[in-house]
Protein backbone atom coordinates (compact mmCIF):
# COMPACT_ATOMS: atom_id res chain seq x y z
CA UNK A 1 0.00 0.00 0.00
CA UNK A 2 1.38 3.36 -0.75
CA UNK A 3 0.33 6.36 1.55
CA UNK A 4 0.45 9.04 -1.23
CA UNK A 5 1.09 12.15 1.01
CA UNK A 6 3.13 10.80 3.71
CA UNK A 7 4.84 14.33 4.16
CA UNK A 8 3.43 17.69 4.87
CA UNK A 9 0.21 17.67 2.57
CA UNK A 10 -3.55 17.86 3.66
CA UNK A 11 -6.00 17.24 0.83
CA UNK A 12 -9.28 17.55 3.32
CA UNK A 13 -9.78 20.72 5.51
CA UNK A 14 -13.46 22.79 5.97
CA UNK A 15 -13.25 26.64 6.16
CA UNK A 16 -15.82 28.65 7.64
CA UNK A 17 -15.85 30.86 4.69
CA UNK A 18 -17.47 28.24 2.50
CA UNK A 19 -18.98 25.66 4.87
CA UNK A 20 -19.23 24.23 8.43
CA UNK A 21 -15.11 24.96 9.67
CA UNK A 22 -14.19 27.06 12.27
CA UNK A 23 -11.75 28.50 11.07
CA UNK A 24 -11.02 31.07 7.68
CA UNK A 25 -8.93 30.27 4.94
CA UNK A 26 -6.54 32.67 5.67
CA UNK A 27 -6.41 31.84 9.46
CA UNK A 28 -5.89 27.79 8.07
CA UNK A 29 -3.41 29.40 5.47
CA UNK A 30 -1.36 30.90 8.57
CA UNK A 31 -1.62 28.53 10.51
CA UNK A 32 -0.54 25.57 7.91
CA UNK A 33 2.60 27.41 7.63
CA UNK A 34 3.25 27.54 11.13
CA UNK A 35 2.81 23.86 11.50
CA UNK A 36 5.34 23.17 8.85
CA UNK A 37 2.48 22.13 6.15
CA UNK A 38 3.72 22.56 2.57
CA UNK A 39 0.85 21.99 0.84
CA UNK A 40 -2.85 22.28 1.61
CA UNK A 41 -6.61 21.49 -0.14
CA UNK A 42 -9.80 23.50 1.55
CA UNK A 43 -12.21 20.96 0.58
CA UNK A 44 -15.77 22.12 1.68
CA UNK A 45 -19.06 20.51 1.64
CA UNK A 46 -20.85 20.34 -1.76
CA UNK A 47 -24.14 22.63 -2.64
CA UNK A 48 -26.24 20.25 -2.25
CA UNK A 49 -24.87 18.97 1.57
CA UNK A 50 -25.23 22.66 2.55
CA UNK A 51 -28.84 22.87 0.95
CA UNK A 52 -29.75 19.82 2.32
CA UNK A 53 -28.04 21.05 5.74
CA UNK A 54 -29.13 24.47 5.66
CA UNK A 55 -25.64 25.78 5.92
CA UNK A 56 -25.44 29.74 5.74
CA UNK A 57 -23.67 31.07 2.73
CA UNK A 58 -21.03 33.46 3.87
CA UNK A 59 -19.14 34.13 1.30
CA UNK A 60 -19.59 33.84 -2.77
CA UNK A 61 -17.08 30.94 -4.01
CA UNK A 62 -16.11 32.46 -6.92
CA UNK A 63 -13.80 34.52 -4.46
CA UNK A 64 -11.56 31.66 -4.61
CA UNK A 65 -10.46 32.89 -8.10
CA UNK A 66 -9.15 35.93 -7.01
CA UNK A 67 -7.36 35.08 -3.19
CA UNK A 68 -4.27 34.82 -2.99
CA UNK A 69 -1.73 33.43 -0.18
CA UNK A 70 -0.02 37.04 0.96
CA UNK A 71 0.94 34.59 4.21
CA UNK A 72 3.63 31.88 3.87
CA UNK A 73 4.78 29.52 0.61
CA UNK A 74 2.36 26.82 1.45
CA UNK A 75 0.55 25.81 -1.79
CA UNK A 76 -3.11 26.14 -1.38
CA UNK A 77 -5.59 24.56 -3.34
CA UNK A 78 -9.54 24.72 -3.48
CA UNK A 79 -11.71 21.49 -3.48
CA UNK A 80 -15.28 20.32 -2.90
CA UNK A 81 -15.83 17.39 -0.64
CA UNK A 82 -18.86 15.76 -3.38
CA UNK A 83 -21.25 13.39 -1.91
CA UNK A 84 -22.99 10.48 -3.25
CA UNK A 85 -26.80 11.26 -3.80
CA UNK A 86 -28.79 7.83 -4.65
CA UNK A 87 -27.90 4.43 -5.64
CA UNK A 88 -27.68 5.43 -9.56
CA UNK A 89 -24.17 6.89 -8.18
CA UNK A 90 -25.17 10.60 -9.22
CA UNK A 91 -22.66 12.93 -7.71
CA UNK A 92 -22.52 16.48 -6.43
CA UNK A 93 -19.59 18.08 -7.14
CA UNK A 94 -20.01 22.21 -6.99
CA UNK A 95 -20.24 24.56 -4.61
CA UNK A 96 -22.50 27.42 -6.10
CA UNK A 97 -22.40 25.66 -9.27
CA UNK A 98 -18.72 25.88 -9.31
CA UNK A 99 -16.28 22.98 -9.62
CA UNK A 100 -13.00 23.47 -8.19
CA UNK A 101 -9.76 21.72 -8.69
CA UNK A 102 -10.26 18.33 -6.57
CA UNK A 103 -12.86 16.08 -5.93
CA UNK A 104 -13.80 14.17 -3.11
CA UNK A 105 -16.14 11.57 -3.06
CA UNK A 106 -17.86 11.14 0.40
CA UNK A 107 -21.08 9.76 1.47
CA UNK A 108 -23.66 11.06 4.22
CA UNK A 109 -26.95 9.89 5.50
CA UNK A 110 -29.73 11.45 4.64
CA UNK A 111 -30.72 13.96 3.96
CA UNK A 112 -27.84 14.23 1.86
CA UNK A 113 -27.46 10.64 0.71
CA UNK A 114 -31.78 10.37 -0.41
CA UNK A 115 -31.32 6.72 -2.16
CA UNK A 116 -31.56 3.22 -0.80
CA UNK A 117 -29.52 2.67 2.10
CA UNK A 118 -29.14 -0.99 1.52
CA UNK A 119 -27.71 -0.14 -1.63
CA UNK A 120 -24.90 2.10 -0.90
CA UNK A 121 -22.14 -0.27 -2.01
CA UNK A 122 -24.14 -0.26 -5.43
CA UNK A 123 -24.15 3.72 -5.40
CA UNK A 124 -20.33 3.63 -5.02
CA UNK A 125 -19.67 1.56 -7.88
CA UNK A 126 -22.18 3.37 -10.22
CA UNK A 127 -20.29 6.92 -9.08
CA UNK A 128 -16.95 5.00 -9.16
CA UNK A 129 -17.73 4.08 -12.84
CA UNK A 130 -18.76 7.17 -13.90
CA UNK A 131 -16.90 9.71 -12.71
CA UNK A 132 -13.62 8.05 -11.55
CA UNK A 133 -12.02 9.93 -13.91
CA UNK A 134 -13.46 13.23 -12.04
CA UNK A 135 -12.84 11.58 -8.60
CA UNK A 136 -9.11 12.30 -6.96
CA UNK A 137 -9.90 9.83 -4.12
CA UNK A 138 -12.73 8.58 -1.56
CA UNK A 139 -13.47 10.29 1.33
CA UNK A 140 -14.06 8.38 4.96
CA UNK A 141 -15.46 5.04 2.98
CA UNK A 142 -14.97 3.52 6.33
CA UNK A 143 -17.07 5.62 8.29
CA UNK A 144 -19.93 4.53 10.27
CA UNK A 145 -22.84 6.26 8.07
CA UNK A 146 -23.81 3.24 6.45
CA UNK A 147 -21.83 0.36 7.67
CA UNK A 148 -24.64 -2.18 8.42
CA UNK A 149 -25.14 -1.98 4.36
CA UNK A 150 -22.05 -1.72 2.89
CA UNK A 151 -19.77 -3.81 1.48
CA UNK A 152 -16.18 -2.56 1.55
CA UNK A 153 -14.17 -5.49 -0.47
CA UNK A 154 -16.32 -4.57 -4.21
CA UNK A 155 -15.21 -0.61 -3.70
CA UNK A 156 -11.83 -0.92 -2.69
CA UNK A 157 -11.59 -3.80 -5.90
CA UNK A 158 -13.06 -1.03 -8.27
CA UNK A 159 -10.91 1.75 -7.02
CA UNK A 160 -7.52 -0.56 -7.36
CA UNK A 161 -8.97 -1.64 -11.34
CA UNK A 162 -8.96 2.57 -11.82
CA UNK A 163 -5.98 3.16 -9.25
CA UNK A 164 -8.15 5.84 -7.24
CA UNK A 165 -7.00 6.16 -3.87
CA UNK A 166 -8.63 5.61 -1.09
CA UNK A 167 -9.00 8.02 2.35
CA UNK A 168 -7.74 7.49 5.61
CA UNK A 169 -9.49 9.89 7.51
CA UNK A 170 -7.98 10.42 10.81
CA UNK A 171 -10.97 12.77 12.22
CA UNK A 172 -13.41 9.65 12.22
CA UNK A 173 -10.46 7.50 13.53
CA UNK A 174 -9.79 10.01 16.42
CA UNK A 175 -13.44 10.13 16.82
CA UNK A 176 -14.65 6.39 17.21
CA UNK A 177 -16.72 7.37 13.82
CA UNK A 178 -14.40 4.44 11.74
CA UNK A 179 -16.02 0.97 11.62
CA UNK A 180 -12.29 -0.21 12.39
CA UNK A 181 -13.31 -3.80 10.44
CA UNK A 182 -13.34 -1.98 7.11
CA UNK A 183 -10.81 0.12 7.66
CA UNK A 184 -8.62 -3.38 8.39
CA UNK A 185 -9.71 -4.70 4.94
CA UNK A 186 -8.91 -1.15 3.50
CA UNK A 187 -5.47 -0.95 4.98
CA UNK A 188 -4.97 -4.66 3.78
CA UNK A 189 -6.30 -4.67 -0.03
CA UNK A 190 -6.31 -1.04 -1.08
CA UNK A 191 -3.31 0.27 -3.45
CA UNK A 192 -2.74 3.88 -2.56
CA UNK A 193 -4.58 6.12 0.42
CA UNK A 194 -4.38 9.69 1.43
CA UNK A 195 -3.99 9.91 5.04
CA UNK A 196 -6.23 13.38 5.77
CA UNK A 197 -7.34 14.86 8.75
CA UNK A 198 -10.85 16.58 7.59
CA UNK A 199 -10.10 19.04 10.14
CA UNK A 200 -12.89 21.74 11.12
CA UNK A 201 -10.96 23.50 13.45
CA UNK A 202 -6.88 24.24 13.94
CA UNK A 203 -6.11 21.92 16.96
CA UNK A 204 -7.49 19.30 14.64
CA UNK A 205 -5.66 20.64 11.48
CA UNK A 206 -1.95 20.62 13.67
CA UNK A 207 -3.37 16.81 15.76
CA UNK A 208 -5.52 14.42 13.79
CA UNK A 209 -2.85 13.35 10.88
CA UNK A 210 -0.06 12.96 14.13
CA UNK A 211 -2.71 10.40 15.64
CA UNK A 212 -3.61 8.59 12.20
CA UNK A 213 -0.02 8.04 11.22
CA UNK A 214 1.10 6.72 14.67
CA UNK A 215 -2.01 4.13 13.83
CA UNK A 216 -0.30 2.98 11.17
CA UNK A 217 2.97 2.49 12.44
CA UNK A 218 1.30 0.49 15.26
CA UNK A 219 -0.51 -1.79 12.36
CA UNK A 220 2.53 -2.01 10.57
CA UNK A 221 2.01 0.50 7.72
CA UNK A 222 5.40 2.77 7.68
Amino acid sequence: MEIINPGKEDYHIHSFNFSDGMSTVDEIVKFAGEIGLEKIAITDHCQVHQNKRKFVTKNYYNMIDRWKNIHNNVKVIFGVEGDLLNEKGDVCMDIQNITPEIIILSSHPAPVYNGDSKKITEAYLNAIERYHNKIAFLGHPCSKYFEDDIQIMPIIELCNKYDLPMEFNCANLVYKKTNLQNLDLMLKNIKRIYVNSDAHMLNELKELRRIGFQYLSEKGYN
